[in-house]
């Protein structure tokens, strides 16, 4: 076996000791289904390189009401309704009793964002569901 063999075998070596590394720092390194690794181990035929990933999915809005309207019953279900913006149209929210309040930061009673009618709140809701997960205020 030449030197420059052996040389390949050990750049492959560490190359596929950072294999999940590799695919997205190290463009020049190409893996192909079927390819024998120095350790044995073979590509498999339904091999395909990482795709970064990048972006923000939004799975939450909030609604920053000055003047909160909020119906809450005593099982702890009700809306809030909303805009998003000042030239958004009104939203109506769901609470539910896995809804959670904060007062200045600190988890407090549900129940207690009724004494928010009128006054400033964020309601934090899901995009998909349109339920309210945190009131906060």
């Amino acid at each position: 076996m030449n030197t420059l063999h052996k040389t390949l075998i050990i750049l492959a070596s560490i190359a596929m000791t950072q294999v999940s590394v590799a695919e997205e720092a190290s463009p020049d390194i190409e893996l192909e289904p079927g390819m024998v690794m120095p350790d044995g181990k073979v590509i498999p035929d339904d091999y395909k390189p990482l795709q970064p990933r990048r972006g923000i999915i939004e799975t939450h809005n909030a609604i920053e009401s000055q003047s909160l309207r909020i119906s809450l019953d005593s099982g702890l279900h009700g809306f809030v309704e909303g805009k998003v913006c000042d030239q958004c149209e009104t939203i109506k929210v769901t609470v539910t009793p896995e809804t959670r309040a904060y007062d200045n930061g600190v988890e407090v009673p549900l129940i207690r964002a009724k004494n928010r009618i009128g006054r400033y709140a964020t309601v934090i809701y899901e995009l998909d569901t349109k339920n309210v997960s945190e009131i906060r205020w």
